[in-house]
């Protein structure tokens, strides 16, 4: 004897042949979809972070070379900026990596 489901409830979202109950496959199918999900909005995330690392890379780059940074400060922060595209660059490196890696999987 399976359980009917009340009306309005919570788990009605699960019931995906609107027979009123939820089995072990429905939920399963949920469970799986869901995984998909967050899977897919963790890619977005990582794309988004690697596009913005690039895009921060090209615009401080740009600032740079603005008449409104002079010579001397430019080279009292070598050692900073230096650091600063090894982390840019390293960011959008993992995210290539990584990406090509799982393609081949």
């Amino acid at each position: 004897m399976q359980k009917k489901l009340q009306e309005g409830s919570r788990f009605a979202k699960y019931d995906l042949n609107n027979d009123g109950t939820v089995d072990d496959q429905e939920l399963t199918m949920e469970k799986e979809l869901l995984e998909l999900e967050l899977r897919e909005e963790k890619s977005d995330a990582q794309k988004r972070m690697a596009w913005i690392a690039m895009a921060s890379m090209l615009l401080f780059t740009m600032f740079l070379f603005s008449p409104l940074v002079s010579d001397s400060r430019v080279g009292v922060l070598g050692d900073i900026l230096g650091i600063f595209y090894i982390a840019q660059a390293g960011v959008v490196g993992a995210y290539m990596g990584v990406t090509a890696w799982m393609a081949r999987k």
